[in-house]
């Protein structure tokens, strides 16, 4: 019982951010772990996201190079600019620290902005609907008008990419506008400082699908 107390005690006092962000998240892990589980048993209703990107480094072997370069890339631009350190990040004589003044920093989300200071919400009953109809829409027109199985894959999780990851991205750099989930990191920072192991494990469990992505079929336990 006092376990279980101790439990609750971690996760109370949640900001409406950090809830998004568990819930967001979440929900992307079902989308994308729900196929990759079923593609070990059976053939999905659409191909899971290891697959996709095996199929297409079939076709274009560089396919792995990329997918190992966005992520040391995005791997440098959360070091460089952490997101625990949101506002404006300057350079001074010490060094990276807070600034007041105009430059690129982090917003209380996670993401880049050139100026946070000034960042503004994105209508969650807005910018959802749409960008789940536009997936989902998509996606049919994929699945109806070519009939092939890896363009399926293709589209739905180009799609995934250009509303849920991208377009978030350049409206807080470029718009100083945010929609209401923080960044992946930002919520594994946030579940780090409630509960350390879970964090762990999920870190431990993104590095092994990049090597997953990188060099299939590792880890191969048949």
């Amino acid at each position: 019982m006092r376990t279980g107390w101790d439990f609750a005690a971690r996760f109370s006092g949640m900001s409406t951010t950090e809830k998004w962000g568990y819930g967001f998240w979440l929900f992307m892990g079902l989308v994308f772990g729900v196929p990759e589980s079923w593609s070990g048993l059976a053939n999905p209703p659409w191909p899971s996201f290891s697959d996709t990107i095996n199929h297409l480094q079939a076709l274009w072997p560089p396919t792995a190079v990329i997918v190992v370069a966005v992520v040391v890339i995005v791997a440098f631009y959360f070091v460089r600019v952490p997101v625990t350190q949101t506002g404006t990040m300057v350079y001074s004589q010490g060094g990276l620290g807070r600034g007041t003044g105009a430059g690129v920093g982090r917003t209380a989300g996670g993401r880049l902005s050139k100026t946070p200071a000034d960042i503004s919400p994105v209508a969650a009953l807005v910018y959802i609907p749409i960008a789940l109809a536009a997936i989902a829409i998509g996606s049919l027109i994929a699945a109806v008008v070519s009939g092939d199985y890896w363009v399926e894959g293709y589209v739905i999780y180009g799609l995934i990419g250009i509303f849920l990851v991208i377009i978030p991205s350049v409206l807080a750099y470029w718009f100083a506008r945010e929609v209401p989930w923080p960044t992946l990191l930002t919520t594994i920072t946030n579940l780090e400082r409630r509960w350390r192991p879970a964090a762990a494990v999920i870190l431990a469990g993104l590095v092994v699908l990049l090597f997953h992505l990188a060099l299939p079929p590792w880890p191969d336990l048949r």
